[in-house]
């Protein structure tokens, strides 16, 4: 226990300068994932990852934190460069957490591992938000998805819309993970249909495959789930939710936001505050970048800030001011006295060229590289088929219905199978050993000493026992019978005794002095239910994909389809075999009418445009070319109005005043005009060409700004 304190010596001992690192330390409820993390020029640098330990009651989280800790400690005590990690970074799922504080329960624990471990513990992300975050950051747009962490003994499921988790659930896990995580989205109060996204992390090894293939397999729709389309299925890799985490909290020490503060006052004793101590108490969440009790993915607006301005003017030479040769005017004193005059003349007449050219000749081409921000914004919006015209108040845009017929035809092989043939037939006598004369039906079941049934094909009355006391003679009736089930089986040889239905043999028995025949089988392909299901899901997706091309030329180039309110009725379909009949294929005549919703984009903009305006800053334009929008339809009511999220994208250019930016560089030196630009609000870069190239102090941009071009380029 505590190796991670041995593994900390052996880096102590260097005392040479070394870089900072960290610690992401994350608390599953069965798993504990370690990283050590750095930050270098602004951005997170994952330098090691420690082994995922599991634990199943909290006495024994200790000693996997331990665990998971040293291993990634020895790694680095293989190296130099860094000092030892104190400072930690927790991720923890939902149920540590509430109202952006840990629960109080969980503190007395996290208490212990900073003692015994002798841990700083700065900071805290949930699991779940730091992968949504992640995401987010990669795919370049919020998550609408099924979030689900696996482990052994539970799951936890989060629905997660647009960025915004609407809720999280645990939930034991049990032999059928599908009806889990039907059971962990029945307790999320949310409306709507469900993301067509689940996306499965957690646990390392094979079990995330078996689980992906489990959850696809499931039969969701036969279920009534909420969802618009089948879902679909991946898995992050398994590293993933720790990354996270350390990518969280690097962004904190970046002076980014998302990350809450814990309350360092929770992990000490009152009796052990001292003056000194109190000297090391943990930064102001504003002097260290944490956000206090906020939740960034809760904003709904958010500017990006450009990176800090890169200076790329070239090196001016001025080497070709050496090789002007004044050598020739030294002879002329010497030659002719009477011309040193005209020497000096001449040279005055050279200098006030030379002025001239100094003050008017001097060209300069700067280009601005400016570095757009991104303005995000999210909008409920409402598609109404029975609306003329907008509402704004309602942000409520006229939608039209486009509808389109397709049929088509799909054969597919056949994977049933069945068994066919004839049972087989006989003639017995039947022994009635009995004072009264006894009838029996046709359908009446005999039944062989070796278990084998027959029926009578005709009714029968056998006659009573007759004779003496002494020497009984049975009486006896002969009918045909009918084995019940097919095959071979049913070939009896000669002289087989039977009983009949439930009567004692020594009353009723029958007997074959014939062999039985004609009884056979084979197995046959049929078609099976699941081959039409098949087929008619295949097909129907075919012509879901046409259905797609064709109503997007039933609209004009002003107007918009909104692919996820398409739908679809069945007009006829017939398959050409039935269920359970023999056959090597099965054929499927299908007639769908398909209908969609349109918009036009004209509309919407103009819908939308006064919102984006009212959050545009000051000193930035905004480009509505340049939107980008994309829509996660939330449900379609029964009057027909879609319900629909629209996540809206612009860029921001910032604006420059040209004309002031060249009066404020005219006549200045290379380098004030460079610190000028250098300092410009919102610019990336800049390039900047000054001709001809002068030494020294005399490099100055030029005296008139009309000599001077400025061009500006968006990255």
């Amino acid at each position: 226990m505590m190796e991670v304190k041995g593994i900390l010596e052996k880096i102590r001992q260097s005392k040479e300068e070394k870089k900072e690192c960290f610690w992401a330390l994350q608390i599953g409820f069965g798993l504990v994932k370690t990283a050590i993390w750095t930050v270098e020029n602004g951005l997170v640098k994952i330098l090691y990852l420690g082994e995922t330990k599991p634990y199943q009651v909290e006495e024994e989280l200790l000693e996997a934190i331990d665990a998971s800790l040293s291993s990634a400690a020895e790694k680095l005590a293989a190296q130099k460069d860094f000092l030892e990690p104190n400072k930690v970074v927790l991720g923890l799922t939902s149920s540590w957490v509430k109202e952006n504080k840990i629960i109080p329960e969980k503190t007395k624990f996290l208490k212990k591992i900073s003692k015994e471990l002798e841990l700083n513990l700065i900071g805290f992300v949930v699991i779940e938000e730091a992968i949504v975050h992640q995401l987010k950051t990669i795919e370049g747009i919020p998550l609408s998805a099924i979030l689900v962490y696996l482990e052994r003994q539970k799951l936890g499921v989060s629905l997660v819309n647009l960025g915004k988790i609407l809720g999280s659930e645990q939930v034991a896990k049990s032999d059928d993970l599908g009806a889990d995580l039907i059971e962990g989205l029945s307790r999320i109060k949310a409306e709507g249909v469900f993301p067509a996204r689940i996306v499965l992390y957690g646990i390392d090894g094979d079990y995330l495959d078996e689980a992906k293939q489990e959850i696809t397999s499931y039969s969701w729709q036969k279920l009534g789930t909420n969802f618009l389309h089948l879902p679909k299925t991946e898995i992050l890799e398994s590293d993933f939710d720790i990354k996270a985490v350390a990518l969280a909290g690097g962004r904190e020490v970046a002076g980014a936001a998302g990350i809450q503060k814990v309350d360092q006052e929770l992990f000490k004793e009152e009796e052990e505050k001292k003056p000194e101590e109190a000297e090391k108490k943990i930064e102001e969440p504003a002097t260290m970048g944490f956000v206090k009790e906020a939740d960034v993915a809760e904003k709904k607006s958010v500017l990006i800030e450009p990176k800090k301005p890169k200076l790329r003017i070239p090196k001016i030479n001025f080497s070709w001011i050496r090789k002007i040769n004044l050598s020739f005017f030294k002879f002329l004193p010497q030659k002719i006295p009477a011309v040193g005059g005209l020497a000096a003349a001449l040279l005055f007449v050279l200098g006030g060229i030379l002025a001239a050219l100094y003050w008017f000749l001097p060209r300069a081409q700067i280009v601005l590289f400016i570095q757009p921000q991104i303005l995000e914004k999210e909008f409920a919006i409402k598609l109404d088929p029975s609306l003329d015209l907008a509402d704004q108040e309602n942000l409520a845009l006229p939608a039209e219905k486009v509808a389109v017929v397709l049929e088509g035809e799909k054969t597919i092989a056949t994977t049933g199978t069945k068994t066919i043939g004839e049972p087989a037939k006989g003639e017995v006598i039947i022994y009635n050993g009995t004072s009264q004369e006894k009838s029996f039906n046709a359908e009446t079941v005999i039944t062989s000493s070796s278990g084998i049934k027959f029926t009578l094909d005709d009714d029968v009355t056998v006659a009573s026992q007759s004779g003496t006391a002494a020497e009984p003679v049975s009486g006896k009736a002969t009918v045909k019978v009918t084995a019940v089930e097919i095959g071979p089986e049913g070939n009896l040889a000669a002289g087989a005794e039977f009983t009949l239905a439930n009567y004692s043999q020594s009353d009723y028995v029958a007997k074959n002095e014939s062999a039985f025949s004609g009884g056979t089988s084979r197995e046959v392909q049929v078609v099976s239910s699941q081959d039409q299901k098949n087929l008619l899901a295949d097909l129907r997706s075919e012509l879901e994909e046409r259905a797609l091309g064709e109503l997007s030329t039933e609209i004009s180039s002003e107007q918009k389809l909104v692919e996820e309110t398409l739908d679809s009725q069945a007009v006829s379909q017939n398959f050409d075999k039935k269920a359970d009949q023999e056959a090597d294929e099965v054929g499927l005549s299908l007639k769908l009418k398909f209908t969609v919703l349109s918009f036009r984009e004209a509309e919407f903009k103009d819908l939308i445009e006064e919102e984006v305006r009212a959050v545009v800053p000051d000193g930035f334009e905004y480009k509505p070319e340049e939107n980008e929008t994309t829509f996660e339809l939330n449900k379609v009511a029964d009057d027909g109005v879609a319900l629909f999220s629209a996540y809206f994208k612009t860029k921001l250019v910032p604006i420059y005043d040209l004309e002031e930016i060249k009066n404020n560089l005219t006549g200045k030196s290379l380098v004030i005009g460079q610190t000028y630009l250098n300092n410009l609000p919102h610019l990336d870069s800049f390039e900047a060409k000054v001709v001809p190239q002068l030494p020294g102090r005399l490099a100055s941009f030029p005296r008139f700004s009309k000599n001077i071009k400025i061009e500006t380029v968006i990255k």
